[in-house]
């Protein structure tokens, strides 16, 4: 064998050695990213779970509870920090942490209480325009955003052009109806000058969060909790017979 052909195979041995090393590389790479993926999204639906059973018993919710699922959405965004949907759910958990220290803890995206607890609602804003630097058209953050504000009291004009945002991209999101039914029907209840500024949009809500399975069970309860079903049938009299019908006495037969 002359020295140009060791040289040559010398070269070859060492670029297969370097290619495994690369495969090799990969493959832990690999690995390990499906780990944390894995992670992260046992975390991520884990809370989801939490956070849906909570808004169905509130009263099951807890500080302690929020903490543990705090940790838990920060390990996901420690693995995934460009995810916007894990800071969506890391402000609705700040929301629900600010309300869990209340000796009556209630829901955090759709309800409004008196806070006590301004840092924790802080921290659920900056949540929130974190979501929405990643993902500008996220209607649950721009809805996270008026939750805040709602709550804090505050139904200014950010109030209003944040709710706007939310309805813009998203007319068909189950937590835009959800909240605009909640805020709305507070307001009237309330004899609110507020009333006024969403009575058309609270309209439109109800009937398109009606139709909409994932919001429905919510608006209906909300109409019955805030005893105005005669109001929200008249309110209705031109929808549909699908929706008008899940309305308790909507519908009658003469």
């Amino acid at each position: 064998m002359t020295l140009l052909n060791i040289a040559k195979f010398q070269h070859k041995a060492s670029m297969v050695a370097w290619l495994k090393w690369i495969i090799a590389l990969i493959g832990l790479w690999s690995f390990v990213w499906s780990v944390q993926l894995f992670i992260a999204g046992n975390a991520y639906y884990s809370i989801k779970n939490s956070i849906d059973v909570w808004q169905r018993k509130p009263e099951l919710v807890n500080a302690l509870k929020v903490d543990r699922a705090l940790g838990k959405i920060e390990i996901a965004l420690s693995y995934f920090p460009k995810n916007a949907l894990y800071y969506q759910m890391q402000g609705q958990l700040y929301e629900w942490k600010a309300f869990s220290v209340e000796d009556e803890a209630v829901p955090s995206d759709v309800q409004t209480v008196p806070s006590n607890s301004p840092e924790n609602l802080n921290q659920a804003f900056v949540a929130y325009k974190k979501s929405l630097e990643l993902r500008p058209n996220w209607s649950g953050s721009w809805i996270g955003l008026a939750s805040v504000k709602w709550k804090r009291r505050e139904l200014d004009s950010a109030f209003y052009a944040y709710l706007a945002r939310a309805v813009e991209v998203g007319p068909q999101d189950a937590i835009v109806h959800k909240f605009v039914v909640a805020y709305g029907l507070d307001m009237f209840v309330a004899r609110s000058l507020h009333y006024v500024e969403v009575k058309d949009l609270l309209k439109r809500h109800l009937d398109a969060g009606i139709q909409n399975p994932l919001s429905r069970s919510f608006v209906l309860q909300a109409i019955q909790q805030h005893n105005v079903t005669e109001t929200v049938c008249r309110w209705l009299n031109d929808s549909s017979y699908p929706v008008r019908k899940r309305i308790p006495n909507c519908v009658t037969y003469n």
